[in-house]
């Protein structure tokens, strides 16, 4: 079996909620940093649930997409993909993406990105993709870079961490 085989990527929808809470609920620590806003709003299943349901509208209204790394083997959700701050005015979106530890190394992310790059691409005609990560996230810029991004500046405190200073960010970006 090949690693494209072992996941498969679908939009997030009311049936993924036990899967995402759990995702979020084991993974705390690894999400804490870097996504403590979708933590936030999924501290229950409740919460899940109308997490799940705003992210369907944005869909609907094409204003964000987030989509559910789903596992085939052994079926749950390993991570996520989103494509947010939309701007068709300039053909231009940012990415962000989280995975489970225990799926990382397996170049899962990286081959979702790209997958999501061409759904942007064919069906939105997005041209302009942007990934913003921190310098230290070694792990998250080998993603940007086997994706087909470049570095291109620094963002002067761009990005709060909850309790610490704000940091200065990395920008790759990726043309079309």
């Amino acid at each position: 079996m090949t690693e494209e085989s072992q996941f498969e990527i679908a939009l997030l929808n009311a049936e993924d909620a036990k899967a995402l809470h759990l995702l979020l609920k084991e993974d705390n620590d690894a999400f804490k940093e870097y996504f403590p806003i979708t933590l936030s709003k999924n501290t229950s299943l409740s919460a899940t649930k109308k997490y799940i349901a705003l992210k369907e509208k944005e869909a609907a209204n094409k204003t964000d997409f987030t989509f559910a790394i789903h596992t085939i083997i052994h079926p749950e959700i390993a991570g996520l993909v989103i494509l947010k701050d939309l701007d068709f005015e300039n053909n231009e979106v940012e990415l962000a993406y989280c995975l489970s530890p225990r799926f990382q190394g397996r170049g899962w992310i990286t081959q979702a990105v790209s997958q999501i790059v061409d759904f942007a691409f064919l069906n939105h005609q997005i041209s302009i993709f942007k990934i913003i990560t921190h310098k230290t996230n070694t792990k998250s810029i080998a993603v940007a870079e086997h994706s087909g991004f470049v570095w291109h500046s620094t963002l002067e405190k761009e990005f709060k961490p909850e309790g610490k200073e704000a940091q200065d960010m990395e920008l790759y970006i990726l043309k079309k």
